[in-house]
């Protein structure tokens, strides 16, 4: 896309009149006042019969923020200044506007030559010099040429097809998403809403939503560049018919989506830079106009860093908004202020800056962990693979790639492919149950993990390692997730720097010291629960029998726990580990017999009363065993092997 940009009534429209051989102001008062009010669009036939697209905007300073609108899509700037006027406001701002939107392409028309002589052109040449020195447009040709009588227009249109070819393509990747231009209607066709599509691509019969109206409609036709197209992609001016939204509920600022995520916020994230031009001084939670694609709203700048900005700098901001926007990270914005101090009366652009995220949640000055990482998604957000990957690490929870596709807004098979090359590299793990985790969570959760396990051997030199429940409880572990916890535990045992003794988790080569009288009445508890069988005595009965306190018999039989010798059935009884094996063949024999039992049948089948079976059933149940349906069991996946097993 080509835009022009430069001072009212410097020759912008009479120019795009000359490449594309139309009239952009359509409006009636445009005609009217010869001056143009709106944006406006026509194709342009390349030197190689490649088609573009102009947008003209208006250069008077009272329709900035159509100009700001029509610049958000471009690729290519014709920078228009005329000669006889020379370097005038607007010239300045729309530069400023440019540059902040992050333009890297374009030429300058100088026109209006035919009114001027040599020694005037050239002046306002070396001005232009001095102007563009340092910004994107430094080296760019300056064409001089008439709009009148054509003269110079042959080396202004080399010059454009030269920079179109040094332009690089934009990418078509992601969701289709398109800030809305214009919206009219056509009799029997219903809504058309036309605009530049800034990520992705679109064809008929794909379904948008229309935020943050939360409206969706499918698209019955579609045009590109005035012509009836098959797909349109991002760059391209294209006129959507989706008659399924009324013209009357969408408007310029809204924006058309592929997906409804992200939704539409109030606050949103971003770097602030003040122009190095702007004289005075901006304070914290000034209210500012701000532009961000087709969209204009008030909103406050909220600064996290410092509580007053001036030119030159630049600090990380909360936007706060008047009302809300379907904003995405990497979209750039201007705002416009007026300001006591600056020496300009009225609104002025005073710097602008990038989206950087859209937590819609109220921040706090001077954050550390915010700034820092705000700072990281400024290094990341150009580059699709890097934002992913950040995503991933920035995530609490594992997240599924579907999940992840939200917070990307990337297709499916775009995101297969990132995933697959953050796999490949060791970055991203997945879990089990298909959802994914970053390495770093997964290293920073193994150190606590670690940390842990060190302090409860240092505490409880008697265990042989600490239980997966009390490490999830530990005060070193920090709450984290227990996902992320198994899979740190899975990479140290991997790695072979802790190991699983029983049922607990220790450092490697670890070795509980268990004094001998710990030992010996752990023996005598052993003993007699071998004895009982699937009658075993409670931790009350065991501790009249040995003449120790229960508390002294629980922390015993929780050591037989730790070490796979004794089974914890409920908070007083433990089973012997060959009863609750004998159990589990007990089931089996059930099974085979019919395809579930019911708690009598099991208790008939151990010989043992209810306040037995009741919880062996219930561990049994537990540990996915047997699966209880009522007071019937059914075979869980252990069951249901061992079954297989012996069927063959």
């Amino acid at each position: 896309m080509l835009g022009t940009a430069g001072h009212v009534d410097h020759g912008k429209t009479a120019l795009v009149k000359m490449l594309t051989g139309c009239e952009t102001d359509t409006l009636a008062e445009e005609k009217k006042r010869g001056l143009t009010i709106d944006l406006g669009f026509a194709p342009c036939r390349l030197a190689d019969q490649r088609i573009v697209g102009v947008v003209d905007v208006p250069g008077h300073v009272d329709f900035i923020r159509n100009m700001a609108a029509g610049a958000h899509g471009i690729d290519i700037v014709i920078f228009v200044v005329a000669a006889d006027d020379g370097i005038m406001p607007q010239t300045h701002e729309h530069l400023h506007i440019l540059t902040l939107m992050g333009l890297r392409h374009g030429l300058v028309a100088l026109t209006k030559v035919d009114l001027v002589d040599p020694a005037r052109r050239d002046l306002v040449i070396q001005d232009l010099r001095r102007l563009l020195d340092g910004t994107f447009l430094a080296a760019a040709p300056i064409c001089p040429l008439s709009n009148i009588t054509g003269a110079g227009y042959d080396g202004f249109f080399d010059a454009l097809n030269e920079v179109v070819n040094q332009c690089e393509d934009r990418p078509g990747s992601g969701w289709f998403r398109l800030w809305v231009e214009d919206v009219f209607a056509i009799r029997g066709a219903g809504t058309v809403i036309t605009g530049i599509p800034t990520k992705g691509r679109v064809q008929p019969g794909d379904c948008l939503h229309l935020l943050p109206a939360g409206l969706s409609g499918r698209v019955r036709r579609l045009q590109v560049y005035g012509e009836d197209a098959t797909e349109g992609w991002a760059g391209e001016c294209v006129a959507l018919n989706i008659p399924d939204i009324a013209h009357e509920a969408a408007r310029r600022g809204m924006v058309l989506c592929e997906s409804q995520a992200p939704a539409p916020v109030t606050m949103a994230e971003a770097e602030l830079r003040i122009l190095d031009s702007f004289k005075g001084k901006v304070a914290d939670y000034s209210e500012a106009q701000l532009h961000v694609g087709t969209a204009a709203t008030p909103a406050r700048l909220a600064m996290l860093e410092n509580t007053e900005m001036t030119g030159g700098q630049k600090q990380m901001i909360q936007l706060r908004l008047a009302e809300p926007l379907a904003l995405a990270p990497g979209e750039r914005f201007v705002v416009r202020a007026n300001v006591a101090d600056s020496g300009v009366a009225g609104l002025t652009t005073i710097g602008g800056g990038q989206i950087l995220g859209i937590s819609n949640v109220r921040l706090r000055r001077k954050k550390p962990w915010t700034l820092a990482m705000l700072a990281v998604r400024r290094e990341a957000i150009a580059d699709p693979a890097r934002w992913c990957e950040l995503m991933l690490r920035e995530s609490a929870l594992p997240v599924t790639a579907a999940d992840l596709q939200l917070k990307c807004l990337m297709r499916a098979e775009e995101m297969t492919a990132v995933l697959d090359l953050l796999r490949a590299d060791g970055r991203a793990v997945p879990t089990p149950n298909g959802a994914w985790v970053h390495r770093v969570i997964i290293q920073k959760a193994a150190t606590d993990v670690l940390a842990a396990i060190q302090a409860f051997h240092s505490a409880n030199p008697q265990r042989t390692g600490i239980s997966r429940e009390e490490l999830l409880r530990h005060p070193a572990v920090g709450g984290t997730d227990a996902r992320f916890l198994d899979l740190a535990v899975a990479s140290l045992i991997e790695t072979r720097q802790i190991e699983r003794n029983g049922n607990a988790l220790a450092r490697a080569g670890w070795s509980a010291r268990v004094v001998d009288r710990d030992q010996r009445l752990c023996d005598q508890i052993v003993a007699k629960l071998q004895q009982a069988g699937w009658a075993p005595p409670s931790v009350e009965e065991l501790a009249a029998l040995f003449a120790e306190s229960p508390q002294r018999i629980s922390a015993m039989a929780r050591l037989l726990g730790e070490r796979g010798i004794a089974v914890r059935l409920d908070e007083r009884v433990w089973m012997h580990r060959d009863a609750v094996e004998a159990g589990k063949q007990t089931a089996l024999k059930l099974f085979i017999r019919a395809p579930m039992f019911s708690t009598m049948e099991f208790r008939d089948a151990l010989g043992v009363s209810r306040k037995y079976a009741v919880p062996l059933v219930d561990y049994l149940d537990k540990v996915r065993f047997t699966v209880r349906s009522g007071n019937h069991r059914t075979p869980g996946a252990e069951a249901k092997k061992l079954l297989l097993m012996n069927a063959k």
